[in-house]
């Protein structure tokens, strides 16, 4: 059987529409591209992820032929390709900036550059915290005067990837509580999608709602509206 497969490597190895399985006894199954064989002794190829595999020959039960178009269309199988899945489990964070237009009757807009970490538990699930660096501009009072406020909102995450593949879409809430500035409740769950630049990299564009709670004079207020967003997390 040993001997067959070296008779058809050189006509495989022209057409590179093939890859070789080396399937061993213990069940565990070698996918690559033949690299060196020593009859009687051992088998040396190259894997898929890039790596060596080197084996003895009494340990292979059969070596095989498969089209490399399995990979392309069944990329989302783990059982064929568990090191290239996306977004594995892991420390994760990410950088964000973006936009609140709110709709409150001071007509307040707010200015936000976004950090946070976190751990990825599997392909879907994301729970972490941040910080929203913000800074507000509002017409005070009524009166068509512009006036600032810098506040700091500290959140914990929750986001849950819909998709495994490179592009997926992403559903995120963030809730905690602004200590300085407009302080009071921080709310912001939001529709997401990310472009997968490799496994753990890649960008996102983000679309939500922001609601802040906040006094002003006295007066118990929130700005809530829309959230534009563009991140990057690695």
């Amino acid at each position: 059987m040993l001997f067959s497969f070296m008779l058809l490597y050189p006509i495989t190895a022209i057409a590179q529409d093939y890859r070789d399985v080396v399937f061993m006894k213990n069940g565990s199954v070698i996918k690559g591209f033949y690299k060196d064989f020593y009859p009687g002794d051992s088998l040396r190829m190259e894997t898929i992820d890039g790596g060596v595999f080197i084996c003895a020959v009494k340990d292979i039960e059969r070596i095989a032929k498969e089209r490399t178009s399995i990979y392309v269309t069944n990329i989302q199988d783990e059982d064929l390709l568990p090191k290239r899945a996306w977004r594995p489990a892991g420390a994760k964070g990410y950088v964000e900036y973006g936009q609140d237009i709110n709709g409150s009757d001071q007509n307040l807009v707010g200015y936000s550059l976004i950090v946070g970490a976190g751990y990825q538990f599997g392909h879907h699930v994301y729970f972490g915290g941040g910080i929203a660096m913000t800074r507000y501009e509002y017409e005070s009072n009524n009166l068509k005067l512009v006036t600032t406020n810098n506040s700091l909102p500290l959140f914990a995450e929750f986001q849950y990837n819909l998709l495994r593949t490179r592009i997926t879409p992403i559903l995120g809430c963030r809730a905690g509580y602004t200590v300085k500035g407009f302080k009071g409740f921080y709310f912001n769950p939001s529709v997401s999608v990310d472009f997968g630049l490799t496994p753990r990299l890649g960008g996102y564009i983000l679309v939500g709602y922001s609601l802040q709670n906040y006094n002003d004079n006295d007066v118990s207020r929130k700005a809530e509206g829309l959230s534009l967003h563009i991140g990057l997390h690695f």
